[in-house]
């Protein structure tokens, strides 16, 4: 069994790398589009060596969710997504990297919890609600405008750069 715990591990952290490559990458002018592919198949074939391993993985997500680094926090949240334990993911949202978790969960399925991504929304602090406005509205699932006023004269930056990305992101009908 220590083998195989190991092994997860591992595949948490090659996850954390890659999407960190990623994420450089689609900023960058050098790459071109068959190194994102690539870059984006491992990151799937290491997301997928995770979701062998089960609900062991979750001993190991739900610590990355609070970690400083934001691209563990993205590999442990976007483990407990894909292995539908995101209500309890949402239920930690106060205690974890906003920044990496909203991160996974706008690049993955929300069906299962958008009913409680939209209660959070309008009764979440500020700080967490913007971080939800955003990832509904990077799946088409554009918030209520009624607390985005609420965030553009927020103190917090963080609260004001969600709400900003959260309508440039917002599908247009």
């Amino acid at each position: 069994m220590a083998i195989i715990l190991d092994i997860l591990v591992e595949h948490l952290e090659e996850t954390e790398f890659l999407w960190s490559q990623r994420t450089e990458a689609i900023r960058s002018p050098e790459y071109f589009g068959h190194e994102i592919r690539e870059l984006d198949a491992r990151i799937d074939a290491h997301l997928q060596g995770l979701l062998v391993g089960g609900e062991h993985c979750v001993e190991f997500a739900v610590p990355l969710l609070a970690e400083e680094d934001r691209f563990m926090a993205f590999a442990g949240a976007w483990c407990l997504a894909r292995l539908g334990f995101g209500q309890r993911l949402l239920d930690q949202l106060d205690e974890c990297n906003l920044d990496g978790v909203t991160e996974a969960l706008c690049h993955g399925e929300i069906d299962a919890i958008e009913g409680k991504l939209n209660e959070l929304y309008s009764s979440a602090p500020p700080s967490v609600a913007s971080a939800i406005g955003l990832v509904l509205a990077s799946h088409c699932r554009s918030p209520p405008a009624s607390r985005l006023g609420e965030f553009f004269e927020h103190d917090d930056p963080q609260v004001r750069r969600r709400a900003w990305e959260t309508v440039s992101r917002s599908c247009r009908t």
